[in-house]
């Protein structure tokens, strides 16, 4: 079941801290922490929101299904940071508890067919169960044909997981996944008030009822007379669904001006932060990608670009290996399958059993600090195949027009050296010695 746990906060409590911001602004000499203000009256009613930033709460969020972590709580604030459970550390593949799941339907959509909704997950799950052998089998093959320098052990332990990854489109994002995550206490208002599901808002109000054990009189933030009532679902354009092979990124714009690409080979990401690096932060990239929703979750990582509102495509991804075991035809039929729930369940319920393989196409604007630190990130081969392919296509189109760009958006390996230790991926990354290094992956 879905629960919620604070696990920390900042040690000096909302009222307090706030007071003190704030007079720190209108006072000649230090003010005395502990000295208050009226916070509602003068603060938080007015909308002087940054002298309630300094209170940050951390979560474990604990039960909480996929779905509502990608099309809800990461959606679009920026103003949060989180870490989510891997789902190959979780039991929502080998193991996954298909009674917890119809309870929490039930307690969320009383009013549903949601044996109907368990039943399509089940199947999928079922796809799942009798493909994976087979198909770490053959990522073990493949591993050793694009990576030729990885040992038997790499082999072993990425064989199931690069299958994972890729059958995992027949998994529903209704599994529960676990994600610590941390905000300010006025996102967390902002996002309790215009929480857009019933999980949201179940899990919103959680979060609230933690903050306010520990700190009671900012109840004042959280009036129920301000909370939306409105539900909000993506467009689901599920009239003549299809699969496939490959995700799509299009450029659509490249305002990069007077740009500078500063090598600055560091882990830390230095960009956003160096006067040398400034006017790349007004510079801009404009893109529409198609991607599965397991890759939308990844794209989410990188609060620093800004997206746009997601619509659901009607097609379904067919990753590489599942193209090479020949399963399209089946994931027609599944994808089919879910589109004729549309005339039987209500949308969000739909959202929520969706399968990671389900497609969203939307909008991104990156400035060009953001989009280097994003891309030298998504074209190692670390990252997962999807979303390096997204990274690859864009720099295709960049590098006709744009080459010091594109030249810069690349992993360590092509500008320096790899950063990844024992997590080297065994690919040959002498770029001299490899006249194509910027391939479509398998794996």
């Amino acid at each position: 079941m879905i629960s919620v746990k604070l696990q920390a906060k900042t040690n000096v409590n909302v009222t307090p801290l706030a007071s003190y911001a704030a007079k720190v602004c209108y006072t000649a000499e230090a003010p005395q922490l502990g000295d208050l203000i009226k916070v509602k009256e003068r603060l938080f009613d007015p909308g002087h929101h940054t002298t309630l930033e300094h209170n940050h709460f951390t979560f474990l969020l604990d039960g909480v299904s996929v779905s509502s972590v990608v099309f809800g709580i990461h959606l679009n604030a920026p103003y949060y940071n989180s870490d989510q459970r891997s789902g190959r550390f979780s039991k929502m593949y080998d193991a996954p508890n298909m009674a917890e799941i119809r309870e929490n339907l039930k307690t969320l959509y009383p009013d549903e067919n949601v044996e109907k909704a368990v039943s399509f997950v089940q199947k999928g799950a079922d796809i799942y169960q009798a493909q994976i052998a087979p198909l770490t089998d053959l990522a073990a093959r493949v591993i050793r044909e694009e990576r030729p320098l990885a040992n038997d052990k790499y082999v072993e332990v990425n064989g199931k997981k690069f299958a994972q990854e890729q059958l995992r489109v027949f998994v529903s994002q209704v599994m529960p996944t676990a994600l610590v995550t941390t905000v300010n206490v006025s996102a967390l208002a902002a996002l309790w008030r215009v929480a857009w599901s019933p999980e949201m808002r179940l899990v919103t109000d959680k979060m609230k009822e933690e903050v306010l054990k520990a700190e009671p009189d900012i109840a004042y933030m959280f009036d129920e007379s301000k909370r939306s009532k409105q539900d909000w679902v993506p467009q689901m354009m599920f009239d003549q669904v299809h699969t496939k092979t490959a995700p799509v990124c299009r450029l659509i714009s490249a305002d990069i001006g007077t740009a500078d690409f500063p090598k600055m080979a560091d882990s830390v990401d230095i960009l956003p932060f160096s006067p040398k690096a400034m006017t790349n932060n007004i510079n801009r990239i404009r893109t529409e990608v198609e991607i599965s929703a397991a890759t939308m979750g990844q794209d989410q990582r990188h609060r620093s670009i800004k997206r746009g509102e997601p619509v659901l495509t009607g097609a379904f991804y067919v990753p590489p290996l599942l193209k090479m075991a020949g399963l399209e035809g089946q994931a027609q039929e599944y994808m089919e399958e879910y589109a004729a729930l549309k005339k039987e369940l209500s949308p969000n319920l739909m959202l929520s059993i969706a399968p990671y393989g389900v497609m969203a196409k939307y909008q991104k604007e990156a400035s060009l600090n953001a989009l280097m630190h994003e891309q030298e990130k998504r074209l190692c081969w670390c990252a997962q195949e999807e979303i390096c392919e997204v990274a690859r296509q864009l720099r295709e189109q960049l590098k006709g027009s744009y080459p010091e760009l594109a030249d810069r958006l690349a992993p360590p390996c092509w500008t320096g050296g790899c950063r990844e230790g024992v997590r080297f991926c065994g690919r040959q990354v002498n770029k001299n010695l490899v006249p194509d290094y910027f391939i479509r992956r398998r794996v």
